[in-house]
């Protein structure tokens, strides 16, 4: 701001106002660059922290290699639960109806595989996602799995500002990135829920009812919509969101790093 003589002012670009905002996002810019140079995380293994090769080739160590468990021994037909007999649909599958045809989980969810999930999760090393992306990318090619949108089981609002990120949004993301896929939000998470590590099989089914309701959508009867998780366990949280789909779709798919086996009670 200029005063003149006789009370005349002229209004002026506030260029100190706009300084310190330019002075600090050029030294978060060259904080991140100087971090990212120093401590890199895509050089290191992403279950165990060691420094490896070649990340963007195989982004875990020999050693953890051969400790992590893949999900592509015999497993159920539907929901991608690990099966120790022959049988080719698990016993849960026979017993409740699953909205959606077929669950792709390419990990169990145990050991470093239940470590990496939880640090992507909970310490905010977003930079998994891409890993874990990838991985659940190639079985849905492997099974040859035709899909016309991918969704994701949201959280609240609360919980992902809380967070800072939602981990399945990122990761549905991700995965469109590489399927060449939309992305859309087709969930809202009424209510956040109460820890079920202690609830059994038919508690985790009742407390799902209202937890999540579905958003306007534009989507066809044509459609295949893929529904994105970051773990799935007594499939209770995927198969509701999939019955509010199933009628409003050709096929609802579903998929997840890592599928856990939860004793049924």
């Amino acid at each position: 701001m200029i005063i003149l003589n006789k009370g005349i002012i002229l209004k002026t670009e506030d260029n100190k106002s706009k300084k310190p905002n330019f002075i600090i996002k050029t030294i978060k810019k060259l904080s991140k660059f100087c971090c990212d140079i120093l401590f890199p995380e895509d050089i290191k293994c992403i279950f165990c922290g060691n420094d490896i090769p070649n990340f963007d080739e195989k982004p875990y160590c020999e050693i953890c290699e051969k400790e992590i468990v893949f999900n592509d021994k015999n497993k159920c037909l539907i929901c991608a639960e690990p099966i120790e007999n022959e049988a080719v649909v698990c016993d849960s599958c026979q017993k409740n109806k699953r909205f959606f045809k077929k669950a792709v989980c390419p990990l169990i969810y145990d050991g470093k595989v239940r470590s990496a999930i939880l640090s992507y999760k909970d310490s905010n090393q977003r930079y998994k996602a891409k890993v874990f992306a990838n991985l659940i990318a190639k079985e849905i090619q492997k099974e040859k799995l035709n899909i016309d949108v991918i969704t994701y089981v949201p959280l609240t609002e609360k919980k992902k500002k809380k967070r800072t990120f939602d981990q399945s949004e990122l990761l549905a993301f991700e995965i469109g990135k590489i399927l060449n896929l939309p992305v859309l939000c087709l969930f809202k998470k009424e209510r956040d829920s109460k820890a079920q590590k202690k609830s059994s099989f038919k508690e985790r089914q009742e407390n799902m009812k209202g937890m999540y309701s579905l958003l306007p959508t534009k989507l066809k009867k044509a459609h295949s919509v893929l529904i994105v998780d970051d773990i799935i366990t007594t499939c209770a949280t995927i198969n509701y969101c999939s019955g509010l789909l199933e009628k409003k779709v050709k096929n609802v798919y579903v998929c997840a790093i890592a599928r856990n086996k939860l004793k049924q009670k």
